[in-house]
């Protein structure tokens, strides 16, 4: 499990330590750096997905879509270099890219540290790198954790992102090749066809609906109908066409439709859903707004679903904007789902320093009641301060 994630001139962050647990909620004002932690992650897994041989940064890929070097390097300090490193409770690898060229489209990596010890960068023409780390490690380096290194950016290229721009309902879905077939994609795209192709798989004991069969697609429909009861889905796939039909209904009582048909909450929350429920344990997966399109009572649930799945033994780090998906984790707290030290709340702010607004990041710990041991200024407080404001009120 990553323990924690280092981030220096990426962004708006010169310099970032951030502790991560099996679920890490990232929440506050927009444009704090929330989803700069996501992007950066999601930046090394299309990297070393989409050339595991890479010895560049791929700034714009499948998963994100970032710019150029100046778009990612810090403007105040960065000069024309960023790091991204991760840390486990056994290895702490770093990354370095340089670019004098700030509109370039990728970046090229200088070195990489493990454990503190610097290794340079492979040069273009010089010796095939060994796949010690698949980047960038010289053949003859010998380093004293090197499975560990190879799992953890093994880890890496197999994580799950999914974002917040989730495909909306479709007439069809396409058909995937088997690399591509191993997640839901970024947008969702390819979730229909992931029930499909793993339709036998079993989902984890920790995880399964009691009274409904365990296959993941069988499991999925069983989560689904927590959030919307009566609610079903089947997938068939298209004669002649590498194409399947995704079907639902909202209730028992109706007929099945076309997902145009039933709302985007449930083509919102499926992705998530079969991520989630269809992920081995030790999996990483990241979710953007896990709480977009689903009713409040939605939104708690889905945080209890989430604090479930990450106590099952699924690294989870989630961006929300939802106190209804944070009282829902905290609700899990207290009922013994997952325990305090499995989480990690980091509240994303901007103080002015300079006469410039740079990012904060304030952590409060949460105990086995579900409460938190302090509640930031502009934590999750619009509410109370709507409620004030309204009492205030007085009539003429």
């Amino acid at each position: 499990m990553w323990t924690r994630l280092h981030l220096e001139q990426f962004k708006c962050f010169e310099k970032l330590a951030l502790p991560l647990a099996p679920l890490t909620l990232l929440t506050g004002l927009n444009a704090a750096g929330k989803s700069t932690v996501i992007q950066s992650l999601a930046l090394l897994n299309q990297t070393i997905r989409e050339n595991e041989w890479a010895n560049r940064i791929l700034l714009n890929g499948s998963a994100v879509k970032l710019g150029t070097a100046g778009d990612v390097i810090n403007k105040v300090k960065g000069r024309n270099c960023f790091s991204i490193g991760l840390e486990s409770d056994r290895i702490r690898c770093d990354w370095t890219a340089i670019s004098t060229d700030r509109s370039a489209l990728v970046v090229p990596i200088n070195n990489v540290q493990i454990d503190g010890a610097s290794y340079p960068a492979v040069p273009e023409d010089g010796p095939t790198p060994s796949g010690l780390l698949r980047w960038l490690i010289p053949a003859e380096t010998e380093i004293k954790n090197s499975q560990v290194a190879r799992d953890l950016t093994t880890l890496l290229r197999n994580l799950t992102y999914i974002s917040a721009e989730r495909l909306g309902p479709r007439e069809v879905y396409e058909a995937f090749s088997e690399d591509e077939e191993r997640t839901v994609g970024v947008q969702g795209e390819r979730t229909a066809y992931y029930l499909f192709k793993h339709a036998t798989n079993l989902t984890r004991e920790p995880l399964r609906v009691s009274g409904a069969q365990p296959q993941l697609p069988r499991q999925t429909g069983a989560w689904l109908d927590q959030f919307f009861p009566g609610a079903e889905f089947k997938v068939e796939p298209v004669a002649g066409a590498n194409l399947v039909v995704l079907s639902m209904r909202s209730h028992t009582s109706t007929d099945f439709h076309r997902p145009q048909n039933v709302g985007f909450g449930l083509t919102h929350i499926l992705p998530i859903l079969a991520a989630c429920l269809g992920a081995e344990e030790g999996s990483v997966i990241l979710i953007d707004n896990p709480e977009a399109h689903l009713h409040p009572s939605g939104q708690a649930k889905i945080g209890q679903f989430l604090a479930r799945v990450a106590a099952s033994g699924v690294q989870l780090i989630v961006e929300t904007h939802s106190d209804h998906v944070l009282n829902g984790l905290r609700r899990a707290v207290r009922d013994g789902i997952i325990k305090p030290e499995q989480t990690a709340i980091h509240f994303f702010t901007t103080v002015l320093a300079k006469e410039e607004a740079r990012p904060k990041v304030v952590s409060p710990a949460i105990n086995t009641q579900g409460q938190l041991d302090h509640w930031p200024t502009g934590f999750f407080d619009q509410f109370d301060k709507d409620m004030m404001a309204l009492t205030d009120w007085k009539s003429e």
